[in-house]
């Protein structure tokens, strides 16, 4: 069960800079062994906070559902993203719905929280996500979920990474 005190909300251009940087260690917690070595140079939090600042301040797709979750200091420590499901790379979706992102923070892992974030966003619809190859910890917890991998396979824009798809 997730832990008590944690403010979940949809979040708003206002709240870049706390998921930025959540983003950007949770990127560092997951991926640092299997990024080039100086990727978060490249890609230091600034970077982050930008991005989420346009995301934030564009409106939500039609289907999409934004949820960040904040400690009592104002902290982002979670956010998931969902939605239709993206083509991309010429390879079509396998359900309708994906999972587009979900991180925690490290200090919350074994929490229930990622658990609970991917039921509120998906339910028990079929779905789809994708993880990056060598990332056994993000499988594993899908697996949990139901999901399993389909086979289909395609580098991630951004670092050109191995990417898997799984399907429930």
């Amino acid at each position: 069960m997730p832990e008590d005190g944690l403010v979940w909300r949809s979040p708003g251009p206002e709240d870049a800079q706390a998921i930025g940087r959540m983003h950007h260690r949770a990127w560092q917690d997951a991926y640092a062994d299997l990024l080039p070595d100086d990727w978060f140079e490249r890609y230091a939090v600034d970077h982050y906070v930008a991005r989420w600042s346009g995301i934030l301040s564009a409106p939500a797709a039609d289907g999409e559902t934004r949820v960040a979750v904040f400690d009592d200091a104002g902290a982002a420590v979670a956010l998931v993203v969902a939605g239709p499901s993206r083509p991309g790379g010429g390879i079509e979706p396998a359900r309708p719905l994906e999972l587009w992102a979900l991180y925690v923070a490290r200090e919350h892992h074994g929490t229930g929280l990622a658990r609970a974030l991917a039921e509120h966003v998906l339910g028990d619809r079929p779905a789809e996500l994708w993880v990056f190859d060598g990332n056994p910890r993000a499988e594993a917890f899908y697996r949990k979920l139901g999901f399993e991998r389909d086979g289909v396979e395609a580098p991630h824009e951004d670092t050109g990474l191995p990417g898997i798809r799984m399907v429930r």
